[in-house]
Formats: structure tokens, C-alpha cells, sequence
């Protein structure tokens, strides 16, 4: 009797601990279709709240974003109407989360009593029947698979406008997924259908039903309405192709009418600088732009030409003025002028950057004066206004981006589209760095190349991440405006361009590079090329470092400077250090236009400054869904 007592005690007491557990008691989606595609939506969830998770009230997910059965991303309409507890309002509000509306029941100050609640939700969605050939359908997860408790009992109820008729149908429960049966067709009239759940559905199970119609019942969306929803689908892809044609339009036009570089002509070898051009005016024309090579070609020329020496030990390196040397045209002339303007000698140190920076900047100022808008045109008000332009475009992807999503495929949007744009603009520096300064691919294009397409993996990523898998409408327009970013930086590259007379000149100049860097002697000379001496070495060594083809033009003269100085050769007077130009012309030329380089480059810089119904669906399938939960 005792143990017949015990077993008694514990099975009421398992019995009332399993009525006290919170979960919910019934829900039932409550579903009315209307002749224009709207759903009219009544959800009636009866809870059992203990405190627990169920202290102020539920909160209730409702996704807005899906991909149709085209893989499309498709973005449907909800609308509250009204929210109840126990037949009295509730207060509520909505919040936006990744892929949907969240409903939040409840008021933050007031906690609901333990016991049984019944909730009841009103809404409005658009966009949710299935227009197919021979039928219509309505797809729909009642109950959504996102709850993490235990449902009772569940129903789902769908009435189809008057003279509808019902044809083929389908359920599924189980989770995300899944294909069970666990429920069954309790009503069924001409236009209306009842389903319910014959077993307890645990955490993350939900209940989903289909039903399809003749068609003509239904109105399906006219050509405004299906213009608006494509729009409303696809505003971020448009918007990034509006942009990148529009920006990819304006720079076509814009480099066919001032861009376009003329005809070159033949090249010929020539055996001297055209119109006895500086090293740095050479090197300018033939870039159409500055660089610390042409600095670096017009220091060397400087003692080339008599009026400054070069001293160098394997930690510092000095200039120092010389009295005398040959005339300077007038850029040359402000660089010597700059250098000096405060002493005799200057160290190539960075504590002298004011000094040596603004020797470069008057050299740079002078040859712009005497070249640029004569020779060639840098055509930087085109390329600025592009610039302009290309903001533009990014800005309306972004724009359409945030108007259109919600929640987390916003911030994956935004995140995912401007941290890799910005390391962007460092990988497309350097890949114009390497090609203005060698025209060839180097370090600095490979550097770049790798770095942005890094960036690009990583926003893509991150995108993926938060953005709920591949989206299009956020991956296409980060793509478009990545691209849109690269071509208006390129432009200031590449919508520079000569006069014909700046071609014809950049033509010579390629001839005269020809001459300095060309192995076949025997080719040169037919032509009658000057007579190989240390002099002639020295006199277009400052143009072979602007040409870069110093290695080259020193590898030309390795005997003739060899055989000058077992004759007792005196070496170059502007020139102190521990590099032999008779032993090694190449390594001594590479050296000034390498090292010594890099040394003034450094010098010349600031510190810190660089830089289904028929039965193929599954349980979590079609419109509606979502979840919820207490809070």
C-alpha cells in the first residue's frame, strides 16, 4: 500500500510539473486569402508562462526576405494590425532583425502573471501566392520553425476567396526541413481547409501546409505593381548597374575626346637626348607625370654637370655644392638654387626634408610650367569630376542597399562594401605606382593585384557571414562599386596624354631608350653610333637612371671603363664613395638608381607621412515561418 501511495505521489507530481512547463499550449494561424494576392493573417497563441523565458511576453519573428523558386531574393509586405492578450491590447513593437520584422508583445515594466496567456496577432502580407501555370498556391509555415518550445497543439486554417475551389494539397511537419505527417485534414469545405497537428511538436518544430486553386480567382500582379516589386527586389543590383555604366560612359567619352594618346610613330634609335632635354624633363614627358626617379636623374645630372658632389659612406650620404659647372636650363637651375639656398652641403637625412622636399617640389612646379598643357595634358579636371561622379555612384548603392534590407544584410552591406574599399585604395595605389613607374609588371602591381583581390575575398566573406549565405544584392553592388572605385583611381593614369608634338618627342625619347639599353652592338652600329668613352658614359648616365636602363647602359661600357682605368684614369669628380664605376659600371649605375634613390626619396619625406502542394515541400517551406520566444 505504501509503495502503491509513493508511485501515486510521484506521478501527480511529474504530471504537474509537466502542465507548469513553459511552452505553448495551441497555436493557430488563422489565414484568409483576398482576391489581390493579401494575406489576412489572425495568429492565436496560448502560452504557458512561469516566469521563466515568458516574463513580460512574446516576441514573434517574421521573415520579410526568401528566395523564390527562381533563387531570386524576393522581399514581401508585413503590416500589424493589432495585438491582444487575454482579449485586451497588448503593447508591442516592432524591430527589424536579419531577414524579417521581429514583433516584441509586452511592456518592459510590467511582468505578465504565471499562468495560462493567449495572445492573438493581426497582420497584413504581401507577396505570398504562388502564380504558376495551370494553378495558384499559398505555401505557408503556420506555426515557423524558430520557437524553442514545445507547441501542444497546432492548426492551420486557410480560407480562399468565394468561388475558389480546392485542389490538391499537401502538409509537412517536423524540422527545417523535414517531411513528416504528424498532422492531418480536420475540415474541409469548397473554399476553406483545416489542419492540425496529431502529436506534440518539440523545439524547432513547425507545421506547414499547402494548397493550390484555379486560377482567375486570384489577381496576380499587373505590370505596374510586378515593375514595383522588381524594383523593390533588385533596387541595390540596378542602382550598382545604373552606376558602374554610367561611371564606365563618362570615362570612355571622356578619353576618347581627351584622352586618346595620338599615333606613335617609328621608333628610331637615337643617339642623344631629343632637343637636348634634361635627365628629368626626359623622364617627365615620357611618363607624362613626376616621380623621384626624375628627381634622382636630375641630382645625378647636377654632378655630371659640374655643380654639386655626391658623397657616400654605408651610412650616409651627402651633397655638396661645387663651384663652376656647365648651364642648367631653368629647372635644373631651381633645384641646384633650392638645395643651397641654406649651405653648402646637405645630408639625405630625413631632418632635412623640408629642405630637400621643397627642392623637388621647385623642380616638379618648374618642368610642369614648361611641359604640362604643351607637350601633354594631365587632364586632371576630367579626372577629378569622374572622381566626383564615382562617389556619387557609390553612394546610391549604399543607398539602395539600406533602403531596401533590413537588419543584419545592412551592416553586411555597408561593413562588407567600405572596409574593403578602403584597402582597396592602397592596393590600387600600388598597382599605379608600378606601372607609372616602370610601365611593366613589378612587385609593386603584384603587391597590389594580391592585396585587392584579398580585400575582395574578405568583404565577400563577410558578407556571406552576416548577409544569411550568397546574396547577389549585396555581393553584386560591393563588386560594382569596387570596380567603380578602381577605374575613376586609374584614371588619373590613364586620361593623361600628349600633344602630336609631345608624341613625336616621346617617340625620340623611346629611341633614344633604345640606344641606352640595347645588347645587339652590331645593329647599332650601321648607324654610326658616338665612340664608347668614360666621358660619354658619364654624360648620359643621368638619362639611362630617368630611362630606366642604367644597368643596362653601365653593362655597355664594362671594357671601356675597365681599360680607362688601367690607363691611369682619374675617376668622376662629383662622385666620393665605395662603389667602383671601372670595376663594376653596372652595379655603379644601378646603384645610383636604386639606392642613392631610395635614400633622397626618403630624404625628400616627412617622418610619418607615407603610407509545394503537390507534395514537394518540407517543413519550414513557403511564406510565413519565423519563430519567436519569450522575453
Amino acid at each position: 500500500m505504501r509503495r502503491i501511495l509513493i508511485a501515486a505521489l510521484l506521478l501527480l507530481s511529474a504530471q504537474v510539473s509537466a502542465f507548469a512547463q513553459e511552452r505553448i499550449i495551441n497555436f493557430v494561424s488563422d489565414v484568409r486569402v483576398l482576391t489581390n494576392g493579401d494575406l489576412d493573417v489572425t495568429e492565436t497563441i496560448t502560452i504557458q508562462a512561469e516566469g521563466s523565458q515568458f516574463r513580460r511576453g512574446i516576441f514573434r519573428d517574421f521573415p520579410t526576405s526568401y528566395r523564390n523558386r527562381n533563387g531570386t531574393l524576393v522581399k514581401v509586405g508585413f503590416d500589424v494590425i493589432s495585438v491582444t492578450r487575454d482579449g485586451r491590447s497588448e503593447p508591442y513593437k516592432t524591430e527589424s532583425y536579419s531577414n524579417g520584422v521581429r514583433t516584441r508583445i509586452g511592456d518592459a515594466n510590467v511582468f505578465i502573471p504565471r499562468g495560462l496567456h493567449t495572445y492573438t496577432i493581426r497582420y497584413r502580407t504581401t507577396r505570398q501566392v504562388g502564380f504558376f501555370e495551370k494553378f495558384d498556391e499559398l505555401y505557408w509555415n503556420a506555426t515557423g520553425n524558430g520557437w524553442n518550445f514545445y507547441i501542444d497543439s497546432a492548426e492551420a486554417r486557410i480560407t480562399l476567396p468565394e468561388g475558389a475551389q480546392i485542389g490538391q494539397n499537401a502538409l509537412y511537419t517536423g524540422l527545417q526541413g523535414a517531411t513528416g505527417k504528424d498532422a492531418q485534414v480536420v475540415e474541409q469545405t469548397r473554399n476553406r481547409i483545416v489542419w492540425r497537428t496529431t502529436r506534440r511538436l518539440p523545439p524547432q518544430n513547425g507545421l506547414t501546409v499547402a494548397v493550390a486553386w484555379q486560377k482567375g480567382i486570384v489577381s496576380p500582379p499587373n505590370a505596374a505593381q510586378a515593375a514595383s516589386y522588381f524594383l523593390q527586389d533588385n533596387l541595390p543590383i540596378l542602382a550598382a548597374l545604373i552606376g558602374l555604366i554610367g561611371v564606365g560612359f563618362y570615362y570612355l567619352s571622356t578619353w576618347m575626346r581627351v584622352g586618346r594618346d595620338p599615333a606613335a610613330g617609328t621608333i628610331i634609335p637615337l643617339f642623344g637626348p631629343p632637343n637636348d632635354m634634361s635627365p628629368a624633363a626626359v623622364r617627365y614627358i615620357d611618363q607624362l607625370s613626376f616621380d623621384n626617379r626624375a628627381f634622382t636623374a636630375a641630382i645625378v645630372d647636377l654632378g655630371v654637370k659640374g655643380h654639386l658632389t655626391l658623397s657616400e659612406t654605408p651610412t650616409f650620404s651627402q651633397i655638396s655644392s661645387r663651384a663652376g659647372g656647365q648651364k642648367l636650363d631653368s629647372p635644373e637651375e631651381r633645384l641646384r638654387q633650392h638645395l643651397f639656398a641654406g649651405g653648402n652641403s646637405v645630408a639625405l637625412t630625413q631632418s632635412n626634408h623640408t629642405i630637400i622636399g621643397g627642392a623637388k617640389t621647385a623642380l616638379e612646379g618648374e618642368l610642369s610650367s614648361a611641359y604640362n598643357g604643351k607637350l601633354f595634358a594631365n587632364n586632371f579636371g576630367w579626372s577629378f569630376l569622374g572622381f566626383f561622379l564615382a562617389i556619387i555612384a557609390i553612394g546610391a548603392i549604399l543607398f539602395a542597399i539600406g533602403s531596401t534590407k533590413s537588419g543584419d544584410e545592412v551592416a553586411a552591406g555597408m561593413v562588407g562594401t567600405l572596409i574593403p574599399g578602403g584597402v582597396m585604395l592602397v592596393a590600387n595605389f600600388l598597382i599605379m605606382a608600378g606601372f607609372t613607374s616602370h610601365k611593366t609588371i613589378n612587385g609593386w602591381n603584384i603587391t597590389g593585384v594580391i592585396l585587392w583581390l584579398a580585400a575582395a575575398a574578405g568583404g565577400l566573406a563577410l558578407m556571406y557571414g552576416l548577409g544569411g549565405g550568397i546574396n547577389l544584392n549585396l555581393m553584386l553592388p560591393a563588386l560594382a562599386a569596387w570596380v567603380i572605385e578602381a577605374i575613376a583611381m586609374y584614371s588619373f593614369y590613364w586620361l593623361k596624354a600628349p600633344s602630336v608634338e609631345g608624341q613625336q618627342i616621346r617617340d625620340r625619347i623611346s629611341g633614344f631608350r633604345e640606344y641606352l639599353s640595347v645588347a645587339e652592338e652590331d645593329r647599332l652600329n650601321t648607324m654610326n653610333p658616338p665612340k664608347k668613352t668614360p666621358e660619354l658614359f658619364e654624360k648620359f648616365l643621368p638619362y639611362a637612371i630617368a630611362l630606366d636602363c642604367e644597368n643596362a647602359w653601365g653593362k655597355k661600357f664594362a671594357g671601356v671603363l675597365a681599360a680607362a682605368a688601367a690607363a691611369g684614369a682619374a675617376g668622376y669628380a662629383w662622385y666620393h664613395g665605395n662603389r667602383d664605376w671601372s670595376r663594376d659600371p653596372a652595379g655603379f649605375s644601378s646603384h645610383l638608381g636604386s639606392t642613392v634613390a631610395a635614400a633622397i626619396s626618403s630624404a625628400s619625406t616627412a617622418p610619418g607621412s607615407s603610407s509545394g502542394s503537390g507534395g514537394g515541400g518540407s517543413s519550414g517551406g513557403g511564406g510565413g515561418g519565423g519563430g519567436g520566444g519569450g522575453w
